[in-house]
């Protein structure tokens, strides 16, 4: 018996021998049959089939690890890939070891325990890792160069772990290792780079069965082992070698336990995360669509389907999206040239590495909204239906810029548009309409009636503009429109646009008439819309001053005008706050005995700047903002409590306005007046123009029958200048008749004056209605009155009109009601 060291071993292995130097020992002859009939003696079936059955054993959970590094993250593939390295080392190192145990048990063999556990490493260093890094890699050709490496590093293990014999030498064949090499990386080869759909698990194992057990065996089959004999059985001399083994064998058991175990529980978890995420991917809003990076379809649910009109059994995973495009176009009825533009899309989408997000509009009306997000192996597109959503914009768009009763454009849509036409330099002209007793109309047969006449209004207003002109509605019963064109051309376009309006409408059983009034301005006389919508304001303005149911353009000076108003407005307010209105009084001298049996009280108003301001001037902008009702109500107060001071034979006349006289706080001012100053109603006489009169005969008529039950005197201020008529000295509860100045003046140079005059006079006289003449300014005059009949006169001659010397009361109380 001699011993060599198992590293010497281990190196002689490497030294090239000849296939004829094979050294022969105890009669064994040479030959193929020699090697095969030493090969079948020198093995315990045994140890044979265990060691086939750990191959096989260790090849299954190769495969198993295999699997599920293959369907596992990108994280946690690492940890199977390390325990592929391991069992695939271990299983092999096993098989080695446990048919060792049966190989020439007639010797007496030893084991190096250094080289053995080197053995163990250079196993799973050597033929694990390259078949790890195998499983990693795309290319069928990396695959099958790894998986040769690996059925290489097979023979490494034989040929260490052949090393790690002691008490026996040994020759190989060259050329039978050589051939366990080929089988073994040829086998492995195959094992890694088979295509996936002939790599049967059954498939895969059996390669990897064949590549250890070919590799072992045939080598073994052309190894020599010279020894010292054993008569006997010594269990004892390979104990070393059984531990080992066993050692390995329960390492594969217990690792194919945990793994198992650990695999069926990731299966049973993968499951059920399946069944969620199936559950989810088929039950949500949207659509879904994963595309690798070589344009396959991986994903998709229902919700897709359902979207782009597709029968579910019209799309398969695994096939192209060139083929799910051109079915998606067939079911919507997209040619060709669209179904190419759609590929190209999506091409472009995946080629970005961001996200892009486009939307879709299909011809039935619907569209998508569809959101592609690039990833490493493709891109994932989602699908979402925002056809209600951008339906529901539209109709708050429209609602932003359109009147939700008429349809027509509002007053956000109008300045918009006149914005983009002025900055476009188009020439265009502003029509503002306000519609006349529209709101009798409203309050007399109700909102409903006036809603019906708004868009009968506004439809009519379209027929007459047409298709050129722009036509909106600001609010209530006021309207715009804008035409192309100067100011002059819409002048002419406003008469037509009058006339419409003013035709009747009719509701049911209903006819209602109204009118309109116009400003016009022109987009050249502004620099911006807001500009020029105050200007055709101004304009209205103007109109409705003059009468109403007529047009007015906007001519320079005009917003002049209306800021001086709003000053002298603004003034009237702090002269009643401060006390700088007072009364003058104009004495009314009768006929009869030549004696002042009265005064009118005049208003008088001086300005601190302005001067001295004339009734004429801020009397009508009084009436028209309504400041004529706390004035008239300090008027009467005032000229009351100076009354009181008078003889008892002389009454005091005041002017009430029109505006004042309709006021429903009339009534209560005049006895307010009459109670503060304590003045007997008698001595009060009221002045009403003829035009204040005929506004409104019911109302005026009950108002003066309130009054004259009282003991308040009435008179009709200007008789023959307003609406006259004999039916309103017959109807209305008059005391006196005043004859306006203009015929006193022109009556001894003009006889229609003349006429006049006398008829007045003779009809008071009939009708038991005493008369005054206004204006009196010389003797002429007089006389002419005298001889006439009339009952007093009043004028310069008799007596201009002027300022008490008694204090005046303060205006502020009277201003704050």
């Amino acid at each position: 018996m001699y011993e060599i060291s198992g590293l010497r071993k281990a190196l002689d292995f490497f030294i090239p021998l000849s296939l004829n130097n094979i050294c022969t020992c105890d009669a064994y002859g040479d030959g193929m049959p020699t090697i095969l009939t030493k090969f079948v003696d020198s093995q315990a079936l045994s140890f044979v089939l265990a060691a086939a059955t750990i191959c096989a054993f260790s090849a299954w959970l190769l495969v198993c690890l295999i699997r599920q590094a293959e369907s596992s993250s990108r994280a946690a593939r690492r940890s199977w890939m390390a325990g592929i390295a391991v069992v695939a080392g271990t299983g092999v190192w096993t098989t080695h070891f446990v048919a060792m145990l049966g190989y020439r048990t007639d010797l007496v063999l030893s084991y190096h325990l250094g080289t053995t556990v080197l053995s163990a490493v250079a196993a799973i260093i050597t033929v694990g890792v390259p078949l790890a890094i195998a499983n990693t890699l795309a290319g069928v050709w990396t695959r099958s160069v790894a998986g040769a490496a690996s059925g290489f590093g097979i023979a490494v293990m034989h040929i260490t772990g052949m090393a790690a014999l002691e008490g026996c030498g040994q020759t190989q064949s060259v050329g039978l290792n050589l051939v366990a090499c080929l089988i073994g990386a040829t086998s492995m080869a195959l094992a890694c780079g088979l295509p996936k759909r002939s790599n049967t698990p059954l498939v895969t194992g059996g390669l990897i069965v064949a590549a250890v057990c070919g590799t072992h065996f045939v080598s073994i089959a052309g190894t020599v082992l010279v020894g010292e004999q054993v008569d006997r059985l010594l269990p004892g001399m390979q104990v070393t070698l059984s531990i080992l083994a066993a050692t390995g064998a329960a390492t594969l058991l217990l690792g194919s336990f945990l793994v198992l175990s650990a695999a069926k529980r990731f299966e049973t978890q993968e499951a059920a995360h399946a069944r969620v995420l199936a559950t989810a991917l088929q039950n949500m809003s949207n659509g879904i669509l994963k595309v690798s990076a070589g344009e396959v379809v991986e994903l998709y649910n229902a919700r897709l389907c359902a979207m782009l009109n597709l029968a579910p059994s019209s799309v398969v995973r695994g096939m192209s999206l060139t083929a799910f495009l051109e079915r998606a176009g067939h079911a919507n009825a997209w040619d060709e040239d669209r179904v190419g533009r759609v590929l190209a899309n999506h091409r472009v989408w995946m080629a970005k590495d961001c996200e892009t997000q486009v939307e879709h509009n299909f011809d039935d009306g619907r569209v998508l909204s569809i959101n592609c997000q690039p990833i490493e192996d493709g891109a994932v597109l989602t699908f979402d239906d925002v056809t209600r959503v951008k339906q529901a914009q539209r109709e708050i768009s429209h609602l932003a810029y359109h009147d939700p009763l008429t349809g027509l454009a509002n007053r956000r849509s109008l300045m918009e548009h006149m914005t983009q036409a002025q900055g476009a330099k188009q020439p265009f002209t502003l029509l503002l309409i306000d519609l006349d007793r529209f709101k009798a109309v409203n309050d007399t047969f109700g909102h409903g009636v006036g809603d019906r006449l708004l868009v009968d209004v506004a439809v009519r207003l379209r027929e007459l503009v047409g298709e050129t002109g722009f036509v909106s509605r600001l609010g209530g019963d006021e309207m715009a429109v804008v035409v192309q064109g100067d100011a002059s051309a819409a002048m002419a376009l406003t008469e037509h646009v009058i006339a419409g309006i003013e035709k009747p409408y009719t509701f049911d059983d209903l006819t209602v008439v109204i009118g309109c009034s116009i400003g016009v301005c022109g987009a050249q006389d502004t620099s911006s819309a807001e500009d020029l919508m105050q200007r055709a304001d101004i304009a209205l303005y103007e109109a409705k001053r003059h009468g109403r149911g007529r047009a007015a353009r906007y001519t320079p000076g005009m917003i002049e005008t209306i800021a001086e108003r709003n000053l002298l407005e603004n003034d009237i307010r702090i002269a009643l706050a401060k006390n700088q209105f007072h009364l003058a009084y104009q004495p009314i001298m009768a006929l009869t005995d030549d004696d002042t049996v009265g005064f009118e009280a005049l208003i008088r108003w001086q300005h601190p700047t302005r001067g001295f301001v004339s009734p004429a001037t801020f009397i009508p902008l009084a009436e028209e903002t309504g400041l004529i009702v706390p004035i008239g109500q300090w008027v009467l107060e005032e000229a009351c409590r100076q009354a009181t001071t008078w003889p008892a034979n002389q009454h005091v006349a005041v002017n009430v306005s029109a505006v004042q006289f309709r006021s429903p706080l009339i009534l209560a001012h005049v006895t307010a007046a009459l109670a503060k100053s304590g003045l007997l109603a008698s001595r009060l006489e009221i002045e009403l123009t003829e035009t204040a009169l005929v506004e409104d005969g019911q109302q005026i008529a009950h108002t003066l029958s309130a009054l004259r039950q009282l003991g308040i005197k009435i008179a009709m201020d200007d008789f023959g200048t307003g609406y006259s008529s004999l039916a309103h000295l017959r109807n209305l509860p008059l005391d006196r008749i005043k004859i306006d100045r203009s015929f006193v003046a022109a009556a001894l140079t003009d006889k229609h004056s003349m006429a006049v005059l006398k008829a007045i006079t003779q009809m008071g006289r009939d009708m038991s209605i005493p008369t005054l003449a206004e204006g009196v300014e010389d003797a002429d005059q007089l006389d002419l009155l005298r001889k006439l009949g009339c009952d007093a006169v009043q004028g310069y001659l008799i007596g201009r009109p002027e300022r008490p010397t008694s204090v005046l009361p303060s205006a502020t109380n009277i201003c704050a009601a």
